[in-house]
C-alpha cells in the first residue's frame, strides 16, 4: 500500500502546478519581487516583474525553474548583513503545508555553488499559516568573508505535491577581506525526476528525509581577498 501511494505522489507531482501558492521572501526582497520593498524596475522592465513569486520551482517529476528563478534583480541597493549577526527575514506564506525544511544558503559565485550556514530542518514555518508574513531568523556565519552574494532559502514542504522551493535575494555580505567558510552542499530535493525524492511526512510515519540531510556533502567556498571593500556595500541592516 505504501509504495502504490508513493508512486501515485510521484505522478501527481509531475502535473500542473497551481499558481496560487505557496512561499517566498519578501525581505530580504527576492529576485524581481513585485513587493513595496524591492527595487523598481526601469524602463521597459516592467513586464519583467514576476507576479508568481511564490511558487515552486519544480515537483519531483518536473523542473520548472532554475534554482534562483530569475539571473538578476532590478538594479537597486543590495542590503549588508555582517558576518556574526543575526536577522529577521520576512515570508509571504500562501500555503504553509504544515511546514517543511528549510535550508538557508550562500554564493558567491551568482549560483554555481551554495553553501549551508543554517539548517531548520521539518518544523521550518509549521506553526505558520496561510495567507500571511511570517519572521524568521537566520544568521550570517562568524567567518564569512565580504562580497556581493545570493542569500537562498530553499524549502522543501511537509504536505502536499512533492515540491522544491527557492528564494533568492541578491545581498552584501560584510565580514573578513576574503577568506573561506566551509559547510555542506544543499540537499537537492523533489526537483525534478533525478534529484532525491522526499515523501510527504505523514505517509512516512515523520520522517522528513533527515538520512539525506545527514549525508549531504562537504563543501568549502573561498572569495579572494579585494584591494578595497568600499565599492561592495549597499545598505546596511
Amino acid at each position: 500500500m505504501k509504495s502504490f501511494l508513493a508512486s501515485a505522489l510521484v505522478l501527481l507531482s509531475g502535473f500542473a502546478l497551481i499558481a496560487d501558492a505557496h512561499i517566498s521572501f519578501r525581505y530580504p526582497c527576492p529576485r524581481r519581487g513585485s513587493y513595496d520593498e524591492c527595487p523598481k524596475p526601469g524602463p521597459g522592465q516592467w513586464e519583467m516583474i514576476d507576479y508568481d513569486i511564490r511558487s515552486p520551482i519544480g515537483t519531483f517529476g518536473n523542473i520548472v525553474s532554475p534554482m534562483c528563478k530569475h539571473p538578476d534583480s532590478f538594479a537597486g541597493t543590495r542590503p549588508v548583513f555582517s558576518a556574526g549577526e543575526t536577522y529577521q527575514a520576512t515570508m509571504d506564506i500562501g500555503a504553509y503545508h504544515k511546514g517543511g525544511s528549510c535550508q538557508w544558503t550562500l554564493s558567491y559565485d551568482n549560483g554555481a555553488t551554495w553553501v549551508v550556514i543554517q539548517d531548520n530542518l521539518k518544523t521550518c514555518m509549521a506553526d505558520a499559516s496561510n495567507g500571511v508574513t511570517y519572521k524568521m531568523p537566520f544568521k550570517i556565519p562568524a567567518g564569512a568573508p565580504s562580497g556581493k552574494a545570493i542569500l537562498n532559502l530553499i524549502w522543501n514542504n511537509n504536505e502536499g505535491n512533492r515540491e522544491m522551493y527557492s528564494s533568492c535575494s541578491d545581498v552584501v555580505i560584510s565580514g573578513s577581506n576574503g577568506g573561506s567558510l566551509t559547510g555542506v552542499a544543499p540537499l537537492i530535493a523533489n526537483y525534478g525526476p533525478k534529484s532525491v525524492f522526499i515523501q510527504e511526512a505523514a505517509l512516512a510515519n515523520g520522517d522528513y528525509g533527515q538520512a539525506y540531510f545527514a549525508a549531504r556533502k562537504p563543501i568549502t567556498v573561498t572569495v579572494p581577498a579585494q584591494a578595497s571593500k568600499r565599492s561592495l556595500f549597499g545598505r546596511r541592516h
